[in-house]
């Protein structure tokens, strides 16, 4: 099962086209598919072709995070959602798993802090999984960058 994950996302970055680039400001309500998200700062916003429908969010003026998006691409969700947790950090520095319910939409998190480049990282994979479409988000961010700890992780970047 993690090979076949690990080759859907291969497959993916393979074959991506982009269809779209957009300049979202602060706090704008960025509408995708059937979803809404708002950013702390200006970003970039990639709207990509990919074998699954695919996001990409960059910040406009400064380093510190970056987003991926994706609406899954199967009809049932994979039940063992360990393999979520290995599949996508890599030495990650103590892990962990939780529940939150937003507004009536559970998402099941994995979370890693990480040292890439000695830049000291947090990394969040959120995953809706209880209803569809099923909605996979990754969040990665500089951990001296205190207000976007507050931002991702008191989920104001979901605005449901």
């Amino acid at each position: 099962m993690k090979i076949l994950i690990c080759f859907l996302l291969v497959m993916g970055s393979l074959s991506n086209t982009i269809l779209s680039q957009t300049l979202v400001e602060p706090n704008q309500n960025f509408e995708w598919e059937t979803f809404s998200f708002l950013f702390p700062e200006p970003v970039v916003v990639k709207i990509e072709s990919t074998v699954q429908k695919k996001l990409t969010v960059y910040p406009a003026k400064r380093d510190g995070f970056f987003m991926v998006i994706r609406i899954l691409p199967w009809s049932e969700p994979i039940t063992d959602k360990n393999l979520w947790g290995g599949s996508v950090f890599q030495k990650g520095i103590s892990p962990k798993q939780f529940q939150k319910t937003i507004t009536n939409q559970t998402f099941q998190i994995y979370q890693a802090d990480q040292v890439r480049n000695q830049n000291a990282l947090r990394n969040q994979v959120w995953i809706r999984m209880d209803e569809k479409p099923y909605l996979w988000i990754w969040l990665q961010w500089k951990t001296d960058r205190k207000d976007l700890t507050d931002f991702f992780e008191s989920n104001l970047f979901l605005s449901l």
